[in-house]
């Protein structure tokens, strides 16, 4: 059934600048595929005379068991996962890539006027998207007027199933979110959309599994992170275009659906009324 909410919807503003820096955040599952369409729109950004950088940030080695559903080699195995992808794009696309072996810290994200900073989260633990969730802090320094210089892209999955919500802001309050005639300028963060994201997973408690062993355990379809990956690319692609109107989307792959919610102020509003009545005082 067509959702015509598309008809309705509205373009995503993003603020205009020369200066743009992408992090991706997590390189395994996920991140690695998704690694390649992101130098590929930095490269592209950059010929068009703007200023990009990518910043790649993960902790882990490519292992062996990483290399049958990660977009990892044999040759690779043994060096940290962000220096690999790093070195592959710097080399043969000549995009600035910086490597962080390390978890992501919003401390790293370097606060500019005129810079607009793009977070792409591909982690797996409930940890790991709270951090990233808390750089979104930094759009409260600017007036509330203003259209975010930090978004944050989270893509993750299931067995066979997976997400893409994108976000700017922190704020519960949905008369926040009122759109301009030209469009929608701010979005409520990923983890105000789903919150049960912020819940840590049995295994995240029990255990310090790899990706590769929380895969293996949780019996991932060998296609469901490239899956993920081409739907958050689409965002990012169309995000550089001016033409993304759409905020969420879900799909599961064993019954071949898919379904997105569209940037209006109906959708945008209904995603946060759960956040304000379990805030509001009885």
């Amino acid at each position: 059934m067509f959702n015509y909410d598309y008809l309705e919807a509205s373009p995503l503003i993003i603020r205009q600048t020369d200066s743009i820096d992408f992090w991706l955040i997590g390189a395994g599952g996920t991140g690695s595929w998704l690694s390649y369409h992101i130098a590929r729109l930095a490269r592209s950004l950059g010929k068009s005379g703007k200023k990009v950088q990518l910043a790649i940030a993960d902790p882990d080695i490519v292992e062996e068991a990483n290399i049958s559903r990660q977009a990892f080699c044999d040759k690779e195995i043994g060096l940290p996962k962000a220096q690999a992808l790093a070195l592959r794009y710097s080399i043969a696309w000549g995009v600035e890539t910086t490597a962080f072996v390390q978890e992501f810290d919003p401390k790293l994200i370097r606060r500019a006027y005129d810079k607009l900073t793009i977070l792409v989260g591909c982690v797996d633990t409930a940890a790991g998207r709270a951090t990233i969730n808390q750089a979104l802090e930094l759009n409260q320094y600017y007036s509330r007027s203003e259209i975010p210089r930090v978004w944050y892209l989270d893509c993750g999955n299931h067995a066979e199933a997976g997400q893409i919500l994108l976000g700017s802001s922190l704020e519960t309050d949905p008369e926040f979110y009122n759109f301009g005639g030209l469009g929608c300028a701010r979005l409520p963060s990923p983890m105000l959309q789903a919150p049960d994201l912020l819940k840590p997973k049995p295994e995240e408690l029990t255990n310090n599994l790899s990706c590769a062993e929380m895969a293996m355990l949780n019996l991932q379809s060998e296609s469901v992170n490239v899956r993920v990956a081409a739907e958050a690319a689409d965002y990012l692609y169309r995000m550089a275009a001016g033409n993304l109107k759409r905020f969420a989307t879900y799909f599961d792959l064993e019954s071949g659906t898919a379904r997105s919610l569209y940037i209006t102020q109906q959708s945008v509003w209904a995603g946060l009324k759960s956040i304000v009545s379990e805030t509001t005082p009885c």
